[in-house]
């Protein structure tokens, strides 16, 4: 069950939380079996920053404007993106259902019936189209779900090339970036969207999502990451 569980969120971080003496023996099995992996300190990942909304952009020649929910466009530098990270991710998602039911209140002598209506709470699973960019060093992060409303601002940048599909609008907005900040590193997700227009690449949950991006910094970081 623990090995289910690894493999499905392994997206380059293959395990956190484990001592040495854990992470030594876990390399030395899979070294058995020709796969190779590094025993890191967590210290040394990056840290990942909460992110901020990503609405309205631009593209300009100095940079990726983004608008402030105060409409001031603030550039960001091409050369200060270090990671395009984008794919389809399978989220937890929250809802609310109102209930309505009948009470009873009785006594030796009557019995009162009452309607009422209460929120319950149930969780749900769904699959979204998420970006994100991070800046060198993971100093700012942009983060965006493209299948919801608020992406109809964000894809304006496209023009007339934008379509009704988020999927193929994320591919071609995340095509452009990558275009534009040649050296930022590509996740799974938006390699494929680059190099094949395919926007299907799919994580299981948004902590392979993420394990894969502070992956992706350490390999930067230590001049691993082709370009």
């Amino acid at each position: 069950m623990d090995a289910t569980t690894l493999g499905r969120d392994a997206f380059g971080v293959l395990m956190k939380g484990g001592d040495l003496d854990q992470a030594t023996a876990m390399q030395s099995a899979l070294a058995a079996q020709g796969v190779e992996t590094e025993v890191v300190e967590e210290a040394v990942l990056a840290e990942l920053p909460t992110p901020r909304l990503l609405t309205k952009v631009e593209f300009a020649p100095e940079g990726l404007g983004i608008y402030d929910v105060l409409g001031r466009c603030v550039p960001l530098e091409w050369n200060s993106i270090e990671v395009i990270a984008a794919g389809k991710v399978r989220l937890t998602e929250f809802e609310h259902d109102l209930v309505s039911k009948l009470v009873t209140r009785s006594n030796e002598d009557y019995a009162a019936l009452r309607m009422v209506t209460q929120a319950v709470r149930k969780e749900a699973q769904a699959d979204h189209l998420l970006l994100e960019i991070l800046t060198t060093g993971a100093a700012a992060r942009y983060h965006a779900v493209a299948d919801r409303p608020e992406a109809h601002l964000l894809f304006q940048s496209l023009g007339e090339r934008r379509g009704k599909d988020p999927a193929q609008n994320l591919s071609l907005f995340v095509q452009e970036l990558a275009k534009a900040a040649p050296a930022a590193v590509l996740n799974h997700g938006a390699y494929f969207m680059c190099e094949e227009g395919d926007p299907s690449f799919a994580y299981p949950s948004r902590t392979a999502f993420c394990r894969e991006i502070t992956w992706l910094l350490w390999m930067d970081a230590t001049g691993r990451t082709p370009r």
